[in-house]
């Protein structure tokens, strides 16, 4: 049995939703971060639904996100007769991608966040009690540093940096990094946006850009790898 992202659709690594996004407190950790949430699908993700629970949960795996377990919340799907497609993945040219990261400047770090405007269905569907201070945080109104290249590519790029680790050409040295080249390492990515400038989403700074230079400087003891996705790069 499948279902279809009609909506950008949480997911929770937990069936607990109401726990976590209907209670009076979010259970955030001691970082300050929603860690249940795992990523947010992108609208024509395929599911394969492992069992229905109660509450319109659905114990879920998909290939874009090949990690478990996942929930999601069925209010965000249509369901399949018939086995569905898989999501198409087309890459947006280097100028849509660049203003997509440069729009993304300012937004929260959200852990598990790929979906920079949030989700408003999140206060329909679990009617809590935000507080105002915690208002982003509860619909996801924001992005990790993983979620923001993700957001901008249209999904095309892994979700999470240890697939980005092996994603796309390797780039000998950073005298040949060019734009959309990016600064890896487990746990965290830094986007090069221009020759001379790069983007990234930081634990509590959120989308901030960079002098080239100044962040090199920084990562001096950091063993990144530098990799490159988009084709073509003259």
């Amino acid at each position: 049995m499948y279902c279809v992202a009609t909506k950008p659709t949480p997911i929770l690594n937990t069936a607990n939703f109401q726990g976590v996004f209907g209670a009076k407190k979010l259970p955030l950790d001691d970082q300050g971060l929603l860690r249940p949430v795992e990523m947010i699908a992108l609208p024509g993700t395929k599911f394969q639904i492992l069992k229905k629970l109660p509450h319109h949960i659905l114990e879920v795996i998909t290939e874009e996100y090949p990690y478990g377990p996942q929930y999601i919340d069925s209010r965000f799907v249509t369901f399949a007769k018939a086995t569905p497609s898989e999501r198409c993945k087309i890459l947006p040219d280097l100028k849509t991608i660049s203003s997509r990261l440069e729009s993304s400047l300012g937004l929260p770090y959200i852990w598990g966040g790929n979906w920079g405007r949030g989700i408003p269905e999140i206060q329909t569907l679990y009617q809590p009690k935000i507080p105002a201070n915690l208002k982003k945080t509860w619909t996801l109104s924001g992005v990790d540093c993983s979620g923001l290249l993700f957001e901008a590519t249209n999904g095309y790029t892994p979700r999470n940096t240890s697939d980005l680790l092996q994603f796309g050409e390797i780039v000998p040295s950073i005298q040949n990094v060019k734009p959309l080249d990016i600064l890896v390492w487990p746990g965290h990515v830094v986007i090069v946006l221009t020759p001379t400038l790069t983007i990234e989403s930081l634990y509590g700074k959120g989308v901030i850009t960079t002098p080239l230079a100044t962040r090199l400087t920084e990562l001096s003891s950091t063993n990144f790898i530098i990799r490159r996705f988009f084709p073509k790069q003259t």
